[in-house]
């Protein structure tokens, strides 16, 4: 009987776990998505200063979510996020509206398929 409730107890704790890990997640893209948002507004108008600014908001806030992601999640889709946002930085010190507007497009699916793939499902789990 003792070995069910551990096993119950254990299963619980790693349904949690997921659901926490995809909640944190959620609101890490969340805040990521809004931020790239607003940054292809600015580009959209040219606002180069407001833009640069917004960059560096998105610049720390990608950093502290690319830490916490790294040891926990597919590292080939976290990569793929990083490469965007750097070719994202690169190119607003460039000011090549065109293909910056691409890149935080393809930045922000980036961001999206990331988060799908931590949505709490047996197949995450185990």
């Amino acid at each position: 009987m003792k070995t069910i409730w551990v096993a119950i107890i254990l299963l619980i704790v790693v349904v949690a776990g997921s659901a926490a890990l995809y909640i944190y997640t959620s609101i890490l893209c969340g805040d990521l998505q809004e931020g790239l948002s607003r940054l292809q507004q600015q580009v959209e108008q040219e606002e180069w200063a407001k833009a640069r600014e917004e960059a560096g908001q998105l610049k720390e806030l990608w950093k502290r979510a690319d830490s916490s992601w790294t040891p926990i999640m597919d590292h080939r889709l976290v990569d793929r996020v990083d490469e965007a946002f750097t070719r994202v930085f690169r190119l607003l010190e460039l000011e090549k509206k065109e293909d910056l507007l691409l890149e935080i497009a393809v930045t922000r699916r980036a961001l999206l398929r990331l988060k799908d793939t931590e949505v709490p499902n047996l197949r995450n789990i185990f």
